[in-house]
């Protein structure tokens, strides 16, 4: 499946809530990202598994178009990765 273009990631990251106001932090392939000031074992941990989602993947290429069908049909929240990052959380 290609990677759909740029207008598209930015309107699917807006609409499911991927990017906004109440993100805190993103993850793309080796590169976390962590808004200052919400710094957390939880937080890190969580975007972790995202690189272990990533590499488990093979790519960034491979994994995006899943997790992007993934927040377009059920949402962030209840998305297959995002539930997968929050059961590996430590506190």
């Amino acid at each position: 499946m290609p990677l759909p273009d740029d207008d598209a990631l930015r309107a699917i990251a807006l609409d499911t809530g991927l990017l906004g106001p109440d993100a805190i932090g993103l993850t793309l392939g080796h590169a976390i990202f962590i808004v200052e000031g919400h710094e957390s074992r939880q937080l890190l941990t969580h975007e972790c598994r995202h690189v272990h989602q990533y590499e488990t993947a093979g790519s960034i290429a491979a994994f995006l178009p899943v997790y992007f069908q993934q927040l377009v049909t059920v949402g962030y929240y209840d998305a297959p990765f995002e539930v997968d990052a929050r059961e590996h959380e430590i506190d």
